[in-house]
């Protein structure tokens, strides 16, 4: 079966009847149920639900981290259920990038190193790697801060500096998990115009999981999941 799905919806990243259900017999848990969810390029959407409703398990699957029990889950019309691991591991490396609440930077490397690192993966030329890296730093306004090492960073710092690792392959999928959650206010608020502003410059598509009005706002679409399921009515 060919990995390749022509998709006429335009959708970047797409959810189609996915379910995921942990467990067996009397121990059987839906996480999320028949889910059908598509982003376009440009867009971004806010996965907005109480604890425990699915939020990071659908997040999870659109990212191919976990795959679905049942459905299939299209990424640039690449049928992620039917790649192996390998090719799985690429498509993350290429072409998904991933901010999650903590920033999850290795406590040894500077910031400069903990975004380049990325590069290596995704199989980036080491000019290219350098370029971009010294590039987003900047954009970020950690230009000052490239040599330090994550602790000497604040937390606001340390998910910029993540918010560049995830941009640095320059992936058509961005995906985020309660990005703000360990921020204050003013240094959530400055997150999630960042990483809304690397959505609607027209290359991406986008979805971060939130519970938090605030950050919703900043989102082109809000979609509400309980119980596993999307309300239909938004």
């Amino acid at each position: 079966m060919s990995a390749h799905v022509p998709d006429e919806s335009g959708a970047v990243v797409r959810a189609q009847g996915c379910t995921k259900i942990y467990g067996d017999g009397h121990a059987e848990v839906t996480a999320v149920s028949e889910v059908d969810l598509s982003i376009g390029r440009g867009e971004l959407v806010a996965l907005v639900g109480p604890s425990g409703s699915g939020k990071s398990t659908l997040l999870s699957m659109l990212g191919a981290l976990l795959t679905p029990t049942t459905g299939r889950v299209f990424v640039e019309a690449v049928d992620v259920g039917v790649l192996n691991e390998r090719e799985r591991t690429a498509l993350r490396a290429r072409r998904i990038g991933f901010v999650f609440q903590a920033s999850g930077l290795v406590p040894f490397l500077t910031a400069q190193e903990n975004v380049a690192a990325v590069g290596s993966f995704a199989g980036m030329p080491r000019g290219d790697i350098d370029r971009r890296t010294r590039q987003l730093l900047g954009q970020l306004g950690l230009a000052e801060r490239t040599d330090h090492l994550p602790e000497a960073l604040s937390g606001g710092e340390r998910q910029r500096v993540s918010i560049a690792r995830a941009l640095l392959a320059d992936p058509p999928v961005l995906l985020a998990d309660e990005p703000t959650a360990h921020l204050d206010h003013e240094r959530g608020e400055q997150v999630i115009r960042l990483l809304a502003d690397a959505v609607h410059d027209g290359t991406r598509a986008g979805l971060v999981v939130t519970h938090d009005p605030a950050v919703a706002a900043h989102a082109d679409r809000v979609v509400h999941i309980t119980d596993g399921r999307l309300d239909p009515t938004g």
